[in-house]
């Protein structure tokens, strides 16, 4: 490779500077070609995600949200015949955050609304979403959505078919709907009967997950499926169902999930509550491929009325310490605030910088265009005119998208916009650093001991260690 060394000079540090001599910094430029491995399928190993090149990826993204819940269950309002150029607007601003993964709600409801009979329209605007998505370089996880288990008890997820009736309308006008999982005798008895051995209802959702393994897994960005939002043991003790029935369901799931697509990754979640506790009776499923994918909520957040940003390290370090027992990756698939919440932005931005220090994978729940809020949640980053809310930029921010080596260590100030990567590199292999542009609008500087850098690739900056180098280091700094 011809290297070619660039003189930068740091002008910003120099008048913050008081006769102080500048430290050694060496810049270096190069001409690199941006990677295209051969499928963009991930593999567990150990407790990293890892790309066809071998290199360590990092999931950074948002779950495509509340908006979802509702008909015609697409996370953007749109008008008849509006539909590709909402989606292209939506996908668009969620590729400005420089965010590489969407987690893609769907609700049997929507996918299955009279049994035996799937809606084609519904799948095909689904179909069309990933596939935007992976057009504009973010990766997507299938997730099997459900709050509360139907609509119809003013909730989401499953079809009404599900439950023996009659049955109230759907309904969607239950702030704090979280509570009725332990309240509501009728969304106990539900998922009683789901757990239920020879439950039909159950017979009929791995059908579902046979169809739906089978639709995506040869789909480009489609990297795995997450069989179960937040489940829920209804009247059984929390601790044993966890521990013994959902163990074996996973095992029972993640078995037939692979069946039908054997290289997917299965996410696995946690209980509701679960997320709120930060700590699980959960056992790790038999079998390979699976993904721990907790979630994280302090209750003040989702009130508005308080959210402490000390805490959050000290609770995704527990959900760390779930997947290095397991031996497996981790991606926080939820966390947030209602946007009313005092010091949403910086608290927001507590989980990222976690995210970062522990090598964990996370996304954002949530992001939706909706002018109605699904039981009056209001956590988007956009809000229903399609402005986006102050905490949005706490997203914008730069992140290791694929480390071609191993042993990195990742930190970002939002403050001073200051990062650093350090890693020991692989013998060969090409480090992607995303660099979102609205993260520096005026540019940046760059400094690099133990390899070079190219700036070519927008958003991008990728990363060539030198033949021979120990370690490289990586740092960027607003002008």
């Amino acid at each position: 490779m011809n290297l070619r060394p660039l003189a930068v000079v740091l002008v910003s540090w120099l008048l913050g500077c008081s006769g102080e001599a500048p430290p050694a910094i060496d810049v270096t430029a190069c001409s690199i070609t941006r990677p295209v491995p051969s499928t963009s399928r991930l593999h567990a190993e150990g407790t990293e995600l890892r790309d066809a090149l071998g290199r360590v990826v990092v999931l950074r993204g948002v779950d495509a949200g509340g908006r979802s819940k509702l008909p015609p269950f697409a996370p953007f309002d749109f008008a008849d015949g509006g539909h590709d150029a909402a989606l292209g607007a939506y996908l668009d601003r969620a590729a400005s955050w420089g965010i590489d993964t969407l987690r893609v709600p769907f609700t049997w409801e929507a996918v299955e609304p009279t049994e035996g009979v799937d809606d084609e329209a519904f799948l095909q605007r689904y179909d069309a979403l990933l596939d935007a998505a992976w057009k504009r370089g973010m990766r997507t996880i299938v997730d099997f959505h459900q709050d509360i288990y139907a609509a119809f008890l003013c909730g989401d997820g499953f079809p009404a078919w599900t439950v023996p009736g009659p049955h109230p309308a759907p309904h969607h006008d239950c702030p704090g709907w979280g509570t009725r999982y332990l309240t509501d005798a009728d969304v106990r008895a539900a998922f009683d009967a789901f757990w239920a051995d020879g439950s039909p209802a159950r017979a009929a959702y791995l059908k579902l997950w046979d169809r739906l393994a089978t639709r995506y897994r040869d789909r480009p960005g489609v990297i795995g499926f997450e069989p179960f939002n937040e489940p829920a043991p209804g009247t059984a003790d929390p601790d044993a169902w966890a521990a013994t029935t959902l163990t074996t369901f996973y095992t029972v799931v993640g078995a037939r999930i692979h069946t039908a697509a054997p290289e997917a990754l299965v996410f696995v979640d946690a209980s509701g509550v679960d997320s709120v506790t930060v700590a699980t009776s959960l056992q790790r499923p038999q079998g390979e491929g699976f993904v721990f994918a907790p979630h994280y909520y302090q209750p003040g957040a989702l009130t508005g009325q308080t959210a402490d940003a000390s805490l959050v390290r000290a609770g995704l370090q527990r959900w760390a310490n779930v997947g290095k027992k397991w031996n497996v990756p981790v991606l926080v698939g939820e966390f947030g605030a209602v946007n009313a919440t005092p010091n949403a932005t910086p608290y927001l931005a507590a989980h990222f910088d976690a995210l970062d220090a522990l090598g964990l994978g996370g996304t954002q729940w949530e992001y939706s265009v909706s002018k109605e809020l699904w039981n009056g949640e209001d956590l988007s980053l956009v809000d229903g005119a399609g402005q986006e809310n102050p905490m949005a930029t706490a997203i914008i921010r730069p992140f290791p998208r694929a480390v071609a080596g191993d042993g990195a260590v990742f930190s970002y100030e939002a403050g001073s916009r200051a990062m650093d990567l350090r890693y020991a590199p692989a013998a060969s292999g090409v480090t992607e650093i995303a660099i979102p542009e609205r993260a520096y609008p005026s540019g940046y500087s760059v400094s690099i001991t133990g390899g070079c850098v190219d700036r070519s690739v927008a958003g991008t900056l990728l990363v060539q260690a030198n033949v021979g180098a120990g370690s490289v280091e990586v740092k960027v700094t607003a002008p």
